[in-house]
This record gives structure tokens, C-alpha cells and sequence, in this order.
């Protein structure tokens, strides 16, 4: 006997309102958000159609939404892979905080890629992609390139940095952090305090500078450009070269009792380099992170370091492609930046 596989039957809202004993049109307002304003449906009605619409399997017919020019409630993010694990949690974040307003995310990956860009960017409008974040940090360089495929778009939120005066944003303070940091290690009597830079150019290395050499001048002390040392090679992890050579220049060299790691990496393998060199953490050198990575937690010892709020930042990145996507968007020009404020995790590292 040979047997056929039958295709499986779609769920239709018919089918939904049918079971739950309403209309179409109750249905479609519940789990498509149509019919607003014009439909009221019970709170306890509501959730038997959820329950039912689960129970049968439904799912909304995307295409169709498109084709009747209704939101397709799905939200397209494209990220690059620099700095993947941060990246990552952050992407996390925003798809549970999607998930809780009824939207769906579509991912897109870009490798610093401008013809993928522009690929997905044709790709998601076929798929009627009701608003799009950019989850990859936009440098100066950078920026002049984006702009020709993405200034003047009023569907695009950024991360880090807008591309315009009307352009949308959502980034973590980072003079905030490094002021934090700063000022947490001055607390704990530390004098002598250092800041390692990645090597890669970006804007983020820049601002990190300016805020650690005003920090410093806050507390009265003077700058000491030998105190902050930069990764010769354009690479955000450490090799083993690198952290020794920012061991000889920072701690044997200018003699630091602490030092701001540019991410958690460094920071793990300073902390590695230093305690194989015979130094003790913290007591003859702090180190404090940034990022907030699990591996913080199981180093020896565990990690101060920079938390940057993902769950926050996801809140307010969905809020700006919500509204984007409904068309409500009441922002005025001078506020669509959201900064979110960073958070100091303080473990034994300092």
C-alpha cells in the first residue's frame, strides 16, 4: 500500500471564528489588529480566540496582509559581525520585546557588506517589512557611505548614530560609562589608572578618550598620555602579543594600578597576562571590563565591568520602529536619539 502524504490544511480565520462561535471580523480584529476603533471585542472573549487560533494552528497569511496593503507585523534587522556576541544579545533582547506587541523579526546579515545592504533592503520591501533596525555601529566613514541607501528613509531606526537631524537612534552613553568607570576606580584609591583602546577606527574609541581624559581632569589629576595605550592591529579581540605588549606599556612601563579594558575579552586576558606575570588582581591592578558577558562571572576574579541595558535598549528600539511602522510616530526631531544610561556591575576584578 502506498501512502500519500495530504498537504496540510491552512487555518483560516474563518475556521478560528467558526470554533469560537464569532465573526470573522472579531477574529481579524483580535489577532490581525484590524477593525480598530470600529470592533470591540471582551477581554475574555479575546483570549478563547488566542487560545482556539493556537489550538488549530493559525497563522496570519503575510502575503495576503501585504497585498491588502495591511502591516504585516514583521520588523527587519540587519547586524554585521563586529562585535557578534554583544550584537547578539542585543538582537535577543528586542526579539522577546517584539514578541510581546505581536511582531515578528526578520534578520539580515551584512559582513560590512553595502550590496548585501542594499539586497536585503529590496528584500525586506517585497516582504512588506513594516519598519527596519540597523544593529551595526555607523562611523564617520561609514556614514557617508550609508547615506546614500539610507538618509532620507522614514522606516530606518540606527544604532549608535543617526544619519541626519530627522533620522532615528538608539545607543548606550558611553562617556557615561567610561566616566563611571573612572570614577568607581578612583573610589577604591586607585591613582594610576590606564585605558586600553581597540584598534579598529571608530567613532566609539574616540568618544571613550575624550571621556576618560575628562574624567581624569575632574578628579584633579594630570593627564598622562602613557596611561592609555591602543591596539596597533584594527581587531577587537586580544592575541597574546597585544595583551603583553599593552602589559609592558601600561603596567611595567607607566606603572597603572588600573586598567579600563576596552570590552570583557581584554579584560579576561589582561586579568590571564597579568596574574601569569606574578601581579595580583585587584590588589596590585584592577581591571574593569565592558559589556557585561557571562564570562565575567566564572573569571577569578570575577569582572567590574559595564552592563549596557540590552533590555532597555530594546524597549526603546521597538517603541521607534512601533511607531514607524504605525505611522505614529509624534517624535520631534531634537529627541529621536534614546539614550540608554549604562549600568556599573561591580565584582572583586575592582
Amino acid at each position: 500500500m502506498v501512502i500519500v502524504n495530504q498537504p496540510r490544511k491552512t487555518v483560516r480565520l474563518i475556521d478560528v471564528a467558526e470554533k469560537a462561535g464569532v465573526s470573522r471580523s472579531a477574529v481579524g480584529h483580535v489577532l490581525l489588529g484590524t477593525g480598530a476603533g470600529a470592533i470591540r471585542v471582551g477581554d475574555a472573549t479575546a483570549e478563547q480566540i488566542r487560545l482556539i487560533a493556537a489550538e488549530l494552528g493559525y497563522h496570519p497569511n503575510r502575503a495576503a496582509q501585504q497585498l491588502r496593503g495591511a502591516s504585516t507585523q514583521t520588523l527587519g534587522v540587519l547586524m554585521d559581525t563586529v562585535n557578534a556576541p554583544i550584537m547578539n544579545d542585543r538582537l535577543a533582547a528586542m526579539e522577546r520585546e517584539a514578541s510581546t506587541r505581536g511582531y515578528r523579526l526578520l534578520i539580515g546579515q551584512l559582513h560590512g557588506d553595502l550590496d548585501a545592504l542594499r539586497a536585503y533592503l529590496g528584500d525586506f520591501s517585497s516582504r512588506g517589512v513594516d519598519a527596519i533596525f540597523c544593529l551595526f555601529d555607523v562611523t564617520s566613514g561609514r556614514a557617508d557611505r550609508l547615506l546614500p541607501l539610507l538618509g532620507g528613509r522614514d522606516d530606518v531606526v540606527l544604532h549608535g548614530k543617526a544619519l541626519g537631524p530627522d533620522g532615528y537612534c538608539v545607543r548606550v552613553d558611553t562617556a557615561q560609562a567610561v566616566a563611571i568607570l573612572v570614577n568607581h576606580l578612583v573610589d577604591q584609591g586607585r591613582r594610576r589608572i590606564a585605558l586600553q583602546l581597540e584598534g579598529v577606527t571608530d567613532e566609539l574609541m574616540a568618544i571613550r578618550r575624550e571621556a576618560y581624559l575628562a574624567a581624569v581632569k575632574a578628579h584633579g589629576a594630570p593627564v598622562d598620555e602613557s596611561l592609555i595605550w591602543t591596539d596597533p592591529g584594527e581587531t577587537v579581540d586580544p592575541t597574546a602579543k597585544t595583551v603583553g605588549d599593552a602589559i609592558d606599556s601600561l603596567i611595567v612601563g607607566a606603572q597603572a594600578d588600573a586598567v579600563i579594558a576596552s570590552n570583557d575579552l581584554w579584560a579576561a586576558a589582561l586579568i590571564q597576562g597579568l596574574k601569569a606575570r606574578g601581579h595580583r588582581v585587584p590588589e596590585d591592578v584592577a581591571v574593569t571590563g565592558y559589556d557585561n558577558l557571562h564570562l565575567g562571572t566564572i573569571l577569578d576574579p570575577p569582572l567590574t565591568t559595564i552592563d549596557q541595558q540590552h533590555e532597555r535598549y530594546a524597549q526603546a528600539a521597538v517603541d521607534l520602529l512601533v511607531q514607524l511602522a504605525t505611522g505614529h510616530s509624534t517624535t520631534p526631531a531634537n529627541t529621536r536619539t534614546i539614550i540608554i544610561p549604562p549600568k556599573l556591575i561591580v565584582r572583586r576584578s575592582a
